[in-house]
This record gives structure tokens, C-alpha cells and sequence, in this order.
């Protein structure tokens, strides 16, 4: 009777810890901020050229589009099964996880990834910003909502278990990325709610596409299927002939863009992404107190996104340009103003101390 109550409590005192533990894990928020695995992304089709053997010890770029079957598949040798847990936020971002359990009427994105892949550099401005896993493969999405904590969402059988004991509802998603052929499409279920009969049958058909992968008729075209962003979260300050030239790359969280699209030029439909650069590299300039490569920046902003107008910033900038030659010069303090009350709740918190105390 001693040895069962004792073994009882120290159950009871195990619970608790592990409870307060996550509710740490959930609650401190450093744990999303800090991930450093790889994001999956909507794919993408690669479009820069790779550097791949041709003939005896001879090296040559070539076109994505433009390799033989056997170039493809020499290029992506690597593979690898990757679970990423997102959590959904109010704001409608999703902030990726490395823990596996769920909290109380969450709602999650959970993406189950069979890649073959090459992994690459992205360098951007001479400088790395990240890496991205170009290739093809098979992917699982599963978009669900919790109506209990502690639900192992890592594993798609308990993600199956627990929608069966209506812990969890949702929808599962099956992608085949870079995969054509007509046997292929014949193997594509229709999933229409997660339970375990759904999942059961979405690996089954996922697990024959997987192997059609090597046979003549399937065609195979490589898309960006995952990102991982390279986050230094040093400011640097560099001296320059003694003005202070405050390097706020990090302070921008744009390199997923580039990362997913290379060097390649923006169609009209990412026009906005483009143009949000350009707003970017002006404010930079501004900081840095240039006050004509701000202009001209600005001037381009205008040009390619109209419909969100800086002309009271370009209009102050550029009626005193000549003062704003001089970096001590106190228009500047008016020009962190103008930007401190018509767009400080849209930038990074540094940012806006920079403009404060200039």
C-alpha cells in the first residue's frame, strides 16, 4: 500500500512539473522567435541556373528547364522527412515551432514533407541570408484546432486518434510538388476531414507516388519546397570619416522573399514585394542620414507601388536637400519625425528608437 501511494504521488508531482513546463515553453514566446529549422513554403518554381559536371572534370551552369532527366536527379541527392508544427496567430501569421504538443484551443498548421532535394545558398548583396531545399516530393498538411492541451500534433496517427475522440477538427491537404505524370494524378485521394481513415489513405497513396518518382514517364520540376532564414541579431555599427553608419539589415525580416525567388525578376503580381524593398533600402538611407540616394529610392517606390503614397517624406526631403547635405543639420530631426507620426506602429521597434534618438 506504501510502495502504490508513493509511486502515486510521485506521478501526481511528474504531471505538474510537465504541465508548468509547457505552459513555460507556450508562455515565454523566445522558443518561436529562436526557431532555426527549415520553413516550409508554397512551392515555387526554381528558376536559376545551377552548376552541375559535364563531360570528365569539366564544371557548366545550365538552366533548371534545360536538364536531362538523369542532371535532375543527380542534383537532388539528398532526401529527408520533415514534420514542421506552425501555430496560427491572431494576426494571421504563423510562428513554427520545435515542441510537438499541443495548448488548448489553438489552431495549428502541421506539414508533413517527403523531399528529394539539393540545399543552396542564397547570397544577396554579397552577403548569405539563408538557405533554401530545392526539389520535388510529396507533402501532408493537416490544418487543425484543438479543443484539448496536450495532444501529441507531431504524429499524424494522434492527429487521427485525437479527431476520432473530438479533441481536434480540421482539414487535410495533399500536395505532389514537381511530380507529373498521368499515373500519378490517377493516385491523388480527396481527402475532405482528418480522421484516421483519411490519413491512413493519404500515406498509402502518397507512399506509391514516392515510388513512381524513378520511372521513365514521370517528368520531374524542381521547385523551392522550404527556407531557412539566417537571422544575426547583431546591429552592427560602423564609423565612417566619424558619422555613425547604423547597418539595420537584420532589423528587416524580408529575406524570405529572396529566398524563395532568387535573383530572378518580380512579375507584376509580386510587384508589391519588390516595392516593399525599395521602402525598406530608402528608410535605410534615411537613417544613415543620405539623403540623396533616399530620394531616389523613394522616387522608385513611387513609381512601381502608387497606391501607398510617401510624398510627404519625398516632399520634405526633397525641398531641403541642400541642407540635408550636412548630417548634423536639424531638418533631419523634423524629416524622423514626419515618419515617426504617419508610420511608426509599421516598423521594428529598433528602428523606431533610431529615429527617436538620431
Amino acid at each position: 500500500m506504501k510502495i502504490s501511494t508513493l509511486i502515486l504521488v510521485c506521478l501526481f508531482l511528474y504531471s505538474c512539473k510537465t504541465s508548468n513546463f509547457d505552459d513555460n515553453i507556450f508562455d515565454e514566446g523566445k522558443t518561436y522567435k529562436n526557431f532555426r529549422g527549415y520553413e516550409p513554403v508554397d512551392p515555387v518554381e526554381f528558376e536559376d541556373q545551377i552548376r552541375i559536371a559535364s563531360g570528365e572534370n569539366l564544371i557548366v551552369s545550365k538552366d533548371m528547364k534545360l536538364l536531362t532527366r538523369e542532371e535532375t536527379l543527380g542534383f537532388l541527392n539528398n532526401e529527408t522527412v520533415l514534420v514542421s508544427i506552425g501555430m496560427l496567430t491572431k494576426e494571421g501569421s504563423i510562428n513554427y515551432l520545435p515542441i510537438t504538443i499541443s495548448k488548448k484551443n489553438s489552431s495549428y498548421k502541421v506539414t508533413m514533407d517527403y523531399m528529394k532535394y539539393a540545399t543552396l545558398a542564397q547570397i544577396s548583396n554579397n552577403q548569405f541570408i539563408g538557405s533554401k531545399r530545392v526539389g520535388v516530393g510529396l507533402r501532408l498538411i493537416s490544418l487543425i484546432t484543438t479543443a484539448e492541451a496536450g495532444i501529441n500534433i507531431g504524429d499524424l496517427y494522434s492527429i487521427g486518434l485525437a479527431a476520432k475522440d473530438g479533441k481536434l477538427s480540421g482539414t487535410l491537404i495533399i500536395e505532389v510538388i514537381g511530380i507529373k505524370s498521368k499515373e500519378v494524378t490517377t493516385l491523388i485521394p480527396f481527402p475532405s476531414e482528418i480522421n484516421q481513415t483519411t490519413i491512413q489513405n493519404a500515406m498509402q497513396a502518397l507512399a506509391t507516388i514516392k515510388s513512381k518518382i524513378y520511372d521513365k514517364e514521370t517528368k520531374l520540376y524542381p521547385q523551392v519546397m522550404a527556407i531557412k532564414k539566417y537571422r544575426n541579431e547583431e546591429i552592427q555599427i560602423v564609423e565612417n570619416n566619424g558619422d555613425t553608419i547604423f547597418n539595420i539589415e537584420n532589423d528587416f525580416d524580408d529575406s524570405s522573399i529572396k529566398l524563395q525567388f532568387g535573383n530572378i525578376k518580380f512579375s507584376s503580381e509580386d510587384k508589391k514585394d519588390q516595392a516593399s524593398q525599395l521602402l525598406i533600402d530608402a528608410l535605410k538611407h534615411i537613417i544613415n542620414k543620405e539623403v540623396d540616394l533616399s530620394i531616389n529610392k523613394l522616387e522608385e517606390y513611387q513609381q512601381a507601388f502608387p497606391l501607398y503614397s510617401v510624398d510627404p517624406i519625398l516632399k520634405q526631403l526633397k525641398e531641403n536637400r541642400d541642407a540635408l547635405q550636412e548630417k548634423n543639420n536639424p531638418e533631419w530631426n523634423k524629416v524622423y519625425k514626419l515618419i515617426l507620426d504617419n508610420y511608426s506602429s509599421r516598423l521594428p521597434v529598433s528602428v523606431v528608437e533610431k529615429l527617436k534618438n538620431p
